[in-house]
């Protein structure tokens, strides 16, 4: 049996309102969700992931660059275990 002219209307109606989604809305609360549902070692974890992808977009030159700028520690020539004095900081004394 063919549907109606009518019958067709509201399919198309209904099918319309139906497909019908706020994705910024819906993709707002899902990201809330998700997050609320992280524990910390998921967040860091995700945090990891995030910034190792970030960063292996850099040229070795580039994240030279950042290194020397926030950790500039990381590129001394010495051996931080054999530079550092036994302290109760480092647990070793």
């Amino acid at each position: 049996m063919t549907p109606t002219i009518s019958q067709m209307k509201d399919i198309m109606n209904n099918t319309t309102k139906d497909n019908i989604i706020d994705r910024d809305e819906l993709q707002d609360q899902y990201i809330q969700k998700t997050l609320d549902s992280l524990d910390l070692d998921d967040c860091l974890a995700m945090l990891y992931d995030y910034l190792n992808k970030d960063i292996d977009k850099l040229s070795l030159n580039e994240l030279i660059e950042d290194v020397e700028e926030y950790y500039p520690e990381l590129l001394d020539d010495t051996d931080e275990d054999e530079s550092e004095e036994p302290n109760e900081l480092t647990g070793w004394n």
